[in-house]
């Protein structure tokens, strides 16, 4: 684990499950200039190699401690005024969350707001990456200005992904966001493939069998009939994330993912970004999307 200067928060990442999650939930902390800890609330079968230290040791050295769980007296991250000072956040095991005699040491719970029925949550590095890029942009302390528009009337273009895992993981963000169908260009053959593998790599990142979602491919898809069109890739141009209102008009689309500028789009289509706190590292395709449906979603009628 990598420390960062003067960084004011430290991811804690508790009982992780699987050494695939490791590089994921890094990503998620360090795209926002945080640093990671990887621990365990059962210390005497923690993985060394995996846990650097025990919890009650780590916590010691932070004023505020925050931990993400959908409880009943959770506040919405959006809503929550980040910490000034050195802050611990803590996110759980996907099957077990984090258990209630931590939940009690924090000094404040908070969860990502997700309308998607039968699914209760996002990919834990997902869940990371919004927590942490709300507390950098201190997003409890801006006002949004919220949008006439419902999800209803703006659709999703994915663009370009490559990587299974990744849409799969992006389209169930979707879902948890409350969109019901989401429009996918895919000329790398992550989803629309007959190669057994990937779909069922893409289907189970994606948890299919919660996940009703429509994906629809983007040949189905009119850009022009869009009152408004926003772009978000990898090139950091146009507005920031954290600064961004809906468009007025009727309807939206959004259209994200690897090299948009290729696509046929309409001259005046909005450039946005996802201001990540740490631009020098790349985002994962799932977390900078997952980041820019939440906020966005966050904009909407519900």
């Amino acid at each position: 684990m990598k420390h960062r200067d003067k960084s004011p928060f430290c991811l804690i990442p508790l009982d992780n499950e699987g050494e695939w999650n490791r590089p994921l939930l890094e990503n998620a902390a360090a795209i926002s200039g945080a640093d990671c800890i990887f621990s365990s609330t059962d210390e005497k079968s923690a993985d060394p190699t995996v846990c650097s230290q025990p919890l009650n040791d780590i916590l010691e050295g932070f004023r505020h401690i925050v931990a993400c769980e959908i409880v009943r007296d959770s506040v919405n991250i959006f809503d929550f005024p980040a910490p000034r000072e050195r802050t611990a956040v803590l996110v759980g095991n996907e099957i077990n969350g984090i258990p209630r005699s931590v939940l009690k040491r924090a000094d404040k719970v908070v969860s990502i707001p997700m309308i998607g029925s039968g699914m209760s949550s996002v990919n834990v590095a997902v869940s990371a990456a919004i927590i942490l890029y709300a507390l950098s942009k201190d997003l409890g302390r801006t006002k949004r200005v919220q949008s006439g528009l419902a999800r209803r009337d703006v659709d999703i273009l994915i663009n370009a992904p490559n990587d299974p895992h990744e849409v799969g993981s992006l389209l169930r963000s979707a879902w948890s966001f409350g969109w019901r169908r989401a429009f996918l260009n895919d000329p790398n053959g992550v989803w629309f493939t007959k190669d057994k593998s990937t779909v069922l790599e893409s289907r189970a990142a994606a948890r299919r069998h919660k996940n009703p979602i429509v994906v629809l491919p983007a040949a189905d898809l009119d850009p022009e009939s869009y009152d408004n069109v926003v772009v978000c890739d990898d090139r950091r141009e146009g507005q920031q994330l954290s600064r961004f209102q809906v468009p007025d008009g009727q309807n939206l689309l959004i259209v994200y993912g690897n090299d948009c500028g290729g696509l046929s789009l309409p001259v005046l289509a909005e450039r946005i970004f996802v201001d990540f706190a740490d631009y020098r590292t790349a985002a994962c395709f799932r977390h900078q999307g997952s980041v820019l449906l939440s906020f966005i979603s966050t904009l909407l009628k519900t």
